[in-house]
């Protein structure tokens, strides 16, 4: 279910990425790494660390991207290894060049908040927009926040509507009432500032990604 952006694609090195506006499942699937990784973030205790370290990192070997993010998020907080943020963001990078949108949009906020790297609202906006067109509704939702703002990119209260309503039907479809009501807000805010027309043509946009 591809997507092409509406406005003139950020310059990411190539030809703008396109992906599904549904959240992807594979990125999040339930494997041995990622849910070591879970039980190490959760109980923080030494044999579930182990665990995860030894899981993601004989994935992260391998070259399979869900395996490098995770080890290196484990790397960033030090989670059944020394902490190694350089070594961290690394192995976060590497999936995200790879094209895992949940690692786009971890290295975007790590931009967006200078979490061991350079704060940069412009590379954060590059990131996000790479991975809201791959799927990732936080993503979607961080950059219809600089959409809004105009923070890191061009104001436009269109994209900002546009990534915000799709940011709250990926929430929804997932069962996350928190951030969809977060996401409706916002939404509802963008909604203030456009025309009827527009609105509807966003809404039209975001109806036909959810049918296909």
């Amino acid at each position: 279910m591809a997507l092409k952006s509406l406005t003139m694609p950020l310059q990411l090195g190539g030809p703008a990425l396109a992906g599904c506006l549904l959240l992807a499942g594979a990125a999040f699937a339930e494997t041995p790494c990622s849910t070591r990784y879970d039980e190490a973030r959760k109980t923080r205790s030494e044999a579930a660390s182990s665990a995860a370290a030894s899981e993601c990192g004989a994935l992260a070997k391998r070259g399979d991207p869900l395996g490098q993010l995770n080890l290196g998020l484990l790397k960033l907080d030090g989670i059944g290894m020394p902490q190694d943020v350089a070594g961290g963001v690394e192995l976060v990078r590497a999936a995200a060049d790879a094209g895992l949108a949940a690692a786009q949009t971890r290295l975007g906020r790590m931009h967006l908040r200078g979490d061991g790297v350079a704060a940069d609202l412009g590379t954060a906006a590059e990131w996000f927009e790479r991975a809201a067109n791959g799927g990732d509704p936080l993503a979607q939702y961080e950059l219809g926040q600089l959409r809004y703002t105009g923070l890191g990119i061009a104001r436009d209260n269109y994209e900002a509507y546009r990534w915000f309503s799709a940011a709250a039907a990926n929430f929804a479809r997932l069962g996350n009432e928190p951030r969809r009501k977060l996401a409706e807000r916002k939404q509802a805010s963008a909604a203030a500032q456009l025309p009827a027309e527009e609105r509807a043509r966003a809404d039209r946009w975001v109806a036909e990604q959810l049918a296909r």
